[in-house]
């Protein structure tokens, strides 16, 4: 097998293949902001969430009350992946909108995904926001699963509503398992124990020598095996493709949390099965061993994102490789036109996912969580991607947030580019973590690109420059400010590209009838003509001693150009609007 896998992965590193980079994430984060906007405001309330795509363009949807779906947590936790990706608080707003509703399931003690409905929603709430309410949440449900666990067979018991099954467990409860590892690590140590010996089991009865695995066993009272066999596969014998992803991405969140190389050694032994059984296209079929052929873009999603944590836990060098491009490539395919759901009719990412094949249910369509596991890996790529924040009409919209550690001195760096060719007093401006942008007027400290068509940065009740650095469409300025937040002054400087960098305003002082400010927390983008008549891309906020050093041209500006904009001292103009 190990010369199998590597054919494969030398075929996916050849010349003439693409190599997925930060322009594809970004092509496909743009998609997927449009896609959940709109799935947002289709959803016929926030007590439902999609799950599968319909031939018309729609989704079917799950109550948030069901207490035996498994699927409602992914829809929230994709907004909260959004919410990462620019820290928008419309982000955040909406995925919230949608993860308070599952709260109800927090004492359900009828299953065990309440890890894929917790962890995926208010997980990603805790991870992002910090707000006790969603860890609170959190331990309670990790309480209610604990419930399910069979301290004689060393298991979390799964699917009640099977009455064929005595005492069952399937692969997909080892994605469950991150809920007790994590609530372990927060007030309830003796869950670590709970979660470790499922592990185990799963891996002794559930995975073949050869690593790949059946879906589900089911033991007597006294621990003996009933049966084994894939339930959502194809056979008995065979191997049912996102079953093993669960394999994958579960031991390698389990090695993550405990640092046992068990679950290393387990992790690679399903890994390397599942990438030498893989189609050219690294896309799995619904199930290995089946003659029916349709791929399950979902179980390929949930692989990509562990095989990029995996890359990053391993301790062997070759391997790391070997499952880092692994990754790629199929992050490479995912986002073609083959599986991509951009120019089609689907409210999803991807397309052709499986969701229970021998059911007859969800065949060919986009999946939630398909979706869910593809901005994820999109974001274990690049958790922090360079995605263009483009001016935005709406104050609610244009906003974005730092936290509220950027106390005391600070540094703020960005790349600002005009898409018109004159803009009505367009603004990037700053002000405290606490404070909501309803208007100009709520921002302490602001760069404006005047009709005049030069740059201007408010200085206490107007606007100042020294030079008249003019802003030209299409182009790429750099901006630095230096911010002084106890005395409330700043400096601004531009480099224009091929030349020096040049002070736009020196210690300036912060709008004098701007709100309270104690930190840079809100940035703001605002346009004011229509949206996106400019972006800002590569924006950081750093204390000066963190602050990188940035590449600056040594050639000055054309002296024909210092001519023409040249003013020898400081002019400010006071604004035309007493909104801006």
């Amino acid at each position: 097998m190990g010369a199998a896998l590597g054919l494969i992965l030398m075929g996916m590193v050849s010349p003439t293949a693409h190599a997925f980079e930060d322009a594809d994430a970004i092509r496909v984060l743009t998609f997927a902001r449009a896609q959940l906007a709109d799935t947002t405001a289709e959803m016929p309330s926030v007590n439902r969430s999609p799950k599968a795509s319909l031939s018309n363009g729609t989704w079917t949807t799950v109550a948030n009350t069901d207490r035996i779906a498994w699927t409602q947590g992914f829809f929230p936790g994709s907004m909260w992946l959004m919410f990462q990706v620019a820290s928008e608080p419309i982000w955040r707003d909406r995925a919230d909108m949608w993860t308070r509703p599952l709260e109800v399931q927090k004492t359900n003690t009828e299953t065990h995904d309440l890890g894929f409905k917790m962890f995926t929603s208010f997980g990603q709430a805790w991870r992002l926001t910090g707000n006790t309410y969603y860890r609170d949440v959190l331990l309670t449900s990790a309480d209610s699963l604990a419930t399910r666990y069979n301290s004689q067979i060393g298991i979390i018991k799964c699917c009640d509503w099977n009455p064929n099954w005595n005492i069952p467990l399937v692969t997909d409860t080892m994605v469950d398992l991150e809920l007790l590892l994590w609530a372990s690590q927060n007030g309830r140590p003796a869950y670590r124990a709970m979660a470790v010996n499922h592990a185990l089991k799963t891996l002794a009865d559930a995975v073949r020598p050869d690593g790949s695995s059946f879906h589900y066993v089911d033991y007597r009272s006294d621990g003996t095996i009933r049966s084994r066999g894939t339930f959502q596969g194809y056979s008995s014998t065979s191997t049912w493709a996102r079953g093993q992803a669960w394999l994958i991405y579960g031991y390698t969140m389990v090695f993550r949390y405990t640092g046992d190389t068990r679950f290393l050694t387990a992790a690679r032994r399903v890994t390397d099965y599942y990438l030498a059984n893989l189609p050219a296209d690294l896309v799995p079929n619904w199930d290995f061993n089946a003659p029916i052929q349709y791929k399950d873009s979902s179980a390929a999603a949930a692989v990509a994102s562990a095989l990029l944590e995996l890359s990053g836990l391993e301790t062997d060098a070759t391997r790391r490789t070997r499952y880092r491009t692994a990754a790629l490539g199929m992050l490479d395919s995912l986002v073609s036109p083959a599986y991509l759901a951009q120019g089609t009719n689907s409210p999803g990412l991807l397309l052709h996912g499986v969701g229970n094949l021998p059911a007859g249910q969800e065949i060919d369509v986009s999946l939630i969580y398909g979706d869910y596991y593809f901005l994820e890996a999109l974001l274990r790529f690049n958790p922090r991607p360079n995605y263009p924040w483009y001016a935005k009409l709406s104050f609610s919209r244009s906003q974005h947030l730092l936290g509220t550690n950027n106390t005391g001195l600070r540094n703020v760096e960005f790349d600002l580019t005009p898409l018109r060719d004159v803009i009505d007093g367009g603004v990037v401006g700053w002000t405290d973590s606490s404070t909501e942008v309803t208007s100009f007027t709520r921002l302490n400290l602001a760069v404006r690109l005047s009709t005049e068509g030069i740059y201007q940065a408010r200085n206490g009740a107007g606007w100042s420059w020294l030079r008249r650095i003019p802003y030209v469409r299409g182009r790429t300025d750099h901006f630095r400010l230096s911010v002084d937040l106890v005395a409330k002054r700043y400096s601004v400087w531009v480099t224009v590209p091929g030349t020096a960098e040049v002070q736009l305003v020196n210690n300036v002082a912060f709008r004098s009838d701007g709100p309270f400010i104690n930190d840079l927390g809100r940035a703001a983008v605002i346009a004011t003509t229509e949206d996106s008549e400019f972006r800002v891309n590569s924006h950081r906020v750093s204390s000066p001693k963190q602050s990188s050093s940035v590449a600056r041209a040594d050639k000055p500006l054309p002296e024909a150009l210092w001519k023409r904009l040249d003013v020898p001292e400081p002019f400010s103009l006071e604004p035309t609007s007493s909104e801006r």
